[in-house]
């Protein structure tokens, strides 16, 4: 195969690869990729593809909207970003596995120092359950975000309702966490 047939090939299946993204949409697809990975053994995985658990101290609690109307609202009216590079999160709830159904980032600007980093889970009635922490960007810093330089869900609690300051969201005790009500 010449050059420009190589090219040519490449960019249609560009095309068609983004087509199929799009069509099935970005949240589908790293549900469908979280899904198969989680179904290879752990030790079998490098870590990096690893299906992991939600770190507890990242729980901030139950947000009144649907996860297709959260992911819509995190996009549309406060500034987040999908984020597609970001490890796959998973736990058990009642003995079934729940899978983060979105992963976002908010930034100032996409050379921002830090950021703010939201995972969405769906709940058993319909409602989505967030998660979050602030940390280095890795735009900036890869190696230092991923050290965990600066990694603070504390503080990712703490901007994520300011900037949800009006909107149904529940403020749990520390039993309400899932990963803490199942073990």
């Amino acid at each position: 195969m010449k050059g420009r047939q190589r090219a040519a090939l490449s960019v249609c299946l560009l095309v068609g690869l983004w087509t199929v993204i799009s069509w099935i949409g970005v949240y589908r697809l790293r549900l469908v990729v979280s899904k198969l990975l989680a179904s290879v053994p752990d030790r079998l995985m490098p870590r990096h593809f690893s299906v992991l658990p939600p770190p507890g101290p990242e729980y901030v609690g139950v947000w009144d909207v649907d996860p297709a109307d959260a992911r819509n609202k995190l996009r549309s009216e406060f500034g987040f970003r999908r984020l597609l590079r970001a490890y796959f999160h998973c736990y058990s709830r009642d003995g079934q596995p729940v899978h983060e159904v979105g992963s976002y980032v908010y930034r100032e600007e996409f050379t921002s120092d830090k950021q703010l980093h939201v995972r969405l889970f769906p709940t058993s009635d319909g409602r989505t359950e967030l998660w979050c922490h602030w940390e280095v960007n890795p735009n900036v810093s890869p190696i230092a975000h991923l050290r965990r330089t600066g990694y603070d869900p504390r503080e990712g609690e703490r901007r994520l309702r300011t900037l949800l300051a009006d909107e149904p969201l529940s403020t749990p005790d520390e039993s309400d966490c899932p990963l803490v009500a199942d073990a």
